[in-house]
């Protein structure tokens, strides 16, 4: 299944790209999703964005714009065309 991962602030500045797509198995989580960005894009982002098996504060990662502590965390499942949102600081929303 496809999914778009999307990088703001300074994690687009790492990456060097705003969004990419990637092509991951069925049944894959946001961590599936983590560790294809440290895998394919860039070694060493999942040292950026998790702290053990948990988010590193202030990281935020939103799928479809829902924050995935609202979710299933890094154990939410991703679909076909989900967007993945990585960003290194909490986002609010009004």
């Amino acid at each position: 299944m496809r999914v778009k991962l999307v990088f703001i602030q300074e994690f687009y500045k790492t990456i060097g790209k705003f969004q990419i797509e990637a092509e991951l198995p069925e049944g894959s989580t946001v961590m599936d999703a983590i560790e294809y960005i440290d895998r394919e894009v860039h070694k060493g982002f999942k040292d950026m964005v998790l702290e053990g098996d948990k988010l590193k504060y202030p990281v935020e990662i939103a799928v479809n714009g829902r924050r995935i502590d609202f979710l299933d965390g890094l154990h939410t499942k991703l679909n076909e065309g989900d967007q993945v949102l990585f960003s290194p600081r909490a986002l609010f929303v009004l």
